[in-house]
């Protein structure tokens, strides 16, 4: 394992769980840009993350397309699909931040954005 920082946006809802000790966790996949080192190769690759107790909250109150970043042990896996050999990276998240997290901490006072459900700042 290796530790990694990593920024980019939500490719779908985050799934929040219960494991089976109570503990409450939260999955999700998030895009992250990368620079390929040959030209035909992707601009982004995908991390699937998960997240427990406060960290899994933080995450479980994102939606698809928030950007968010996040901190924690990572791991490389492969697979293959359709004959191809592909790679992704699993991380354990340590720590998380997002655009709503920032604000909320600002000590600015909030309010509900009534369409995400999010508390947003006045003055952003």
């Amino acid at each position: 394992m290796f530790s990694v920082l990593l920024s980019g946006k939500l490719t779908k809802d985050p799934k929040p769980g219960v494991g089976r000790n109570g503990q409450p966790y939260c999955t999700a996949s998030i895009r992250v840009p990368v620079q390929g080192q040959k030209e035909d190769e992707p601009d982004f690759a995908f991390a699937s993350v998960i997240a427990f107790g406060e960290d899994a909250e933080k995450l479980s109150r994102l939606l698809i397309g928030d950007a968010v970043s996040v901190a924690g042990s990572a791991r490389l896996s492969q697979w293959e699909r359709d004959g191809k050999q592909m790679t992704g990276l699993n991380v354990t998240v340590s720590g998380i931040l997002s655009v709503y997290e920032r604000r909320k901490r600002s000590g600015e006072p909030e309010r509900q954005s009534e369409e995400r459900g999010h508390a947003l700042s006045y003055g952003s």
